[in-house]
């Protein structure tokens, strides 16, 4: 267990740290009492959201593993950067539950930027050197890079097309929800093949939204794309699982492993 000789490091960042987690997490209790957000031709199933509920937990472990001095180097590198984007995401959250959607869009967008920054820092310059690091600084940063890219489409989605999920879609919505769940499924195996191992924990946001998107929506273009996608997300996990845990030393890689180290390790 790391020792907490030097929690009072850094304390006006850690306080901020634990005051914005408090925020971010009561605008997501707030959203869940109300519906999240307009149904579109791309709303994924509602177990989809709970998404955020495991961020909120890893969240939490890092709001109380940044008092433990093993988490020094990584509280530094992701900096205020934490505060900003949590900031964000509790007002992309207000905004997009009370169906202000242009506001909403542009607090995704900014959403997705802001996390960025701290998900490419973090794959790029930080060790994970302890379970701590690997739970509780890279895993939930991770999960949220993953989930931001899915929370601007969702986003998108309900600013610039009309129609509930139920109703017949127009050829238009038919390619514009395909061409997400493209997107979605290369993406999902760029996180797998970003390294030996890959980033697991991204790819498997991606995936399960394919699979939520199959499971909700009622058009059959719609659906068995995000099947198609699914499945191939689905390959790209379980090669990134196979090369994390059982062979470790060999793998096909799209980047640099000693730049672009995996999130899940």
């Amino acid at each position: 267990m790391p020792s907490t000789s030097n929690w009072a490091d850094q304390l006006p960042l850690k306080i901020v740290n634990v005051l914005v987690f408090a925020f971010l997490f009561s605008a997501n209790i707030y959203s869940s009492f109300k519906s999240y957000g307009r149904e579109t031709y791309f709303t994924p199933a509602a177990p989809v959201f709970k998404t955020w509920t495991l961020i909120d937990i890893l969240l939490l472990g890092f709001v109380i593993y940044q008092f433990f001095d093993a988490s020094n180097e990584g509280v530094r590198l992701v900096g205020w950067r934490f505060a900003i984007v949590g900031v964000l995401n509790a007002i992309f959250v207000h905004v997009f539950v009370s169906n202000h959607l242009i506001v909403a869009f542009i607090f995704a967008c900014l959403v997705a930027a802001s996390v960025s920054t701290v998900y490419y820092s973090l794959a790029a310059h930080h060790h994970q050197r302890s379970i701590g690091d690997t739970l509780f600084v890279h895993l939930p940063f991770s999960l949220w890079h993953a989930w931001s890219i899915v929370l601007v489409l969702i986003s998108g989605f309900a600013l610039f097309t009309h129609g509930h999920h139920k109703a017949h879609p127009s050829v238009l919505s038919r390619i514009a929800v395909v061409a997400a769940e493209a997107f979605l499924t290369l993406t999902a195996i760029g996180y797998a093949f970003r390294s030996r191992e890959g980033d697991v924990a991204g790819s498997i946001v991606l995936t399960w939204t394919l699979y939520g998107i199959y499971q909700h929506q009622r058009d059959d273009v719609i659906r068995y794309a995000a099947l198609a996608g699914f499945i191939l997300s689905l390959i790209a996990v379980l090669k990134s699982l196979y090369f994390t845990f059982v062979s470790r030393d060999r793998g096909v890689s799209l980047g640099n492993d000693d730049e672009r180290r995996p999130l899940v390790a």
